[in-house]
């Protein structure tokens, strides 16, 4: 069981077909995003391969020793807040009864509710103004059985921050978030997501009083598949990025990957 690999498949954008974002997209230019034909594709590789979403907290709990998990598991993460992840992701994961955590930046999420549009930095877009949800939609998330997480106020680089401008400065993010959560949703998430994947050991050390666990995520290419295996520490959950570049084959691959 020490060897055993759990997918964390990490998403950001999935759009309807013919969305402008997926008819300009390219090979080299869609990073971030999926189209939902693609997504639903992946979603029945799961279905009929017998696999089941389980929740960020079960998996921690399972690295933790306060819990097991099924033979066949995964859990969907779905980063930042966009609009898309509660129009077009909820219905489809609802129709499968799988759920998913969610990880929004607090002050897009806020401008959204206020009526408001948000321009934030993104490694996979770069700056870029689209739609948020709300905090209404955020609860409609909650109601179908997701898990929100963390991802700061603001989507900034975390270590980059720590090492430019101090531990304050990192506490700040985390504390004007999690405020923020509490008055919206009256709690603060258990998790905590990396934006872009920028940390050091500075940041693990301030944020791991904070939140149960710490996600990493990493945006390299080709891509490195990584696993969140029995005895990874809670405050380095691993994860895989999946965008359109990930073909049906790659994604087929990192299952039975994990079954190796």
């Amino acid at each position: 069981m020490r060897n055993r690999k759990v997918p964390i498949l990490v998403y950001h954008h999935v759009y309807p077909e013919g969305a402008p974002e997926l008819e300009t997209a390219s090979f080299e230019s869609g990073a971030g995003i999926i189209g939902v034909d693609a997504f639903r594709r992946q979603l029945g590789c799961l279905a009929d391969g017998g696999w089941m979403t389980v929740s960020t907290s079960a998996i921690v709990d399972w690295l933790s020793g306060n819990g097991e998990l099924p033979e066949r598991c995964v859990a969907l993460h779905f980063d930042n807040g966009w609009l898309d992840t509660a129009t077009v992701t909820l219905p489809l994961l609802s129709e499968l009864g799988m759920t998913a955590t969610c990880f929004p930046i607090t002050d897009a999420v806020e401008g959204a509710s206020a009526g408001r549009s948000t321009s934030v930095r993104t490694l996979t877009e770069g700056v870029v103004e689209k739609p948020f949800m709300t905090w209404e939609q955020t609860q409609e998330l909650l109601a179908a059985g997701w898990e929100i997480g963390a991802h700061t106020a603001t989507h900034c680089k975390v270590g980059d921050v720590q090492e430019k401008e101090g531990d304050a400065a990192v506490m700040r993010e985390a504390e004007t978030s999690n405020a923020t959560f509490e008055q919206r949703l009256g709690f603060v998430p258990s998790h905590f997501a990396y934006p872009s994947g920028s940390r050091n050991d500075r940041t693990d050390e301030l944020l791991a009083d904070c939140y149960r666990s710490l996600r990493l995520w990493h945006f390299d290419w080709p891509i490195e598949w990584s696993f969140t295996r029995a005895g990874t520490s809670p405050l380095a959950v691993d994860c895989q990025n999946v965008d359109m570049r990930v073909s049906q084959d790659d994604f087929e691959r990192i299952l039975m990957e994990a079954e190796a």
